[in-house]
């Protein structure tokens, strides 16, 4: 009786300690975007694979892995601290850095968009090390908790549109292309030149731009940005606007 009661006792340990460990590993997994909507079609391409894999809901994106949406689909993301980013059809995103930690709610996500639609609703960062940035070819957008959206059109030239909290929009350094494994002395960055409105002027020092609640801006494929400019949710109104205010209101943000 006693070694039937020991042994029970043994089986029942074993498997608290399997669960326990399973549990474990799921929470732990802070590093991951979970593909919580997905219409029509994608593809993930990762690192050390030689094809594309066809993306599907629920699958887990991690740092260096990219996406491409096909045409006429739609791509939603989820971050391990609920921030939300959906992509439109025939945008390119590279996942740059993913991390999350729990405890003290430090998180930093950086997202490449080479091309396409980006609408972002992003949770509020608690902590002063937290990140969340959108980088296009000519800009980087950075959020501290916000509503907003990134189109990148075929010329490189983007357009950035907040509808609720603020967006910081910089400017990204130009590189010379040099060969790959060479190095070269660094080379002198021309600056700013004038271009017919509404773009202005900028110089090095001022190219960060602050676009608030309602507003908008651009920056050319120059790497030129514009002042930003207020606009109206008639004005804005498409289907894309309208489908992601409809998500939205539906995972109650």
């Amino acid at each position: 009786m006693r070694s039937k009661m020991r042994k029970m006792l043994g089986i029942a340990a074993a498997i608290m300690l399997l669960t326990g460990f399973s549990a474990g590993s799921a929470s732990a997994d802070d590093s991951a975007a979970i593909v919580t909507r997905l219409e029509g079609n994608a593809s993930v391409f990762t690192k050390g694979r030689k094809a594309a894999t066809p993306l599907k809901k629920n699958d887990r994106l991690k740092k260096g892995q990219e996406v491409k949406v096909g045409e006429k689909s739609r791509v939603e993301l989820k971050y391990p601290d609920g921030t939300v980013m959906r992509f439109a059809e025939r945008s390119t995103i590279k996942i740059d850095d993913i991390t999350y930690d729990s405890k003290t709610q430090s998180k930093k996500v950086k997202v490449d968009l080479g091309g396409g639609k980006l609408w972002a609703n992003v949770k509020k960062l608690v902590t002063p090390d937290s990140k969340v940035e959108v980088k296009t070819v000519n800009a980087v957008a950075g959020v501290r908790g916000t509503v907003y959206r990134v189109n990148v059109e075929a010329d490189n030239s983007a357009m950035v549109k907040v509808y609720d909290g603020t967006v910081a929009v910089a400017g990204v350094p130009k590189e010379a292309a040099k060969p790959s494994g060479q190095f070269t002395a660094p080379v002198q960055v021309p600056g700013p030149q004038p271009v017919p409105p509404p773009y202005h002027e900028v110089s090095m020092e001022e190219w960060t731009v602050i676009v608030r609640a309602m507003q908008q801006m651009t920056v050319s494929p120059e790497g030129v940005a514009s002042k930003p400019q207020d606009f109206t949710p008639q004005q804005d109104m498409d289907d894309w606007v309208q489908w992601n205010q409809e998500r939205d209101k539906q995972l109650s943000f």
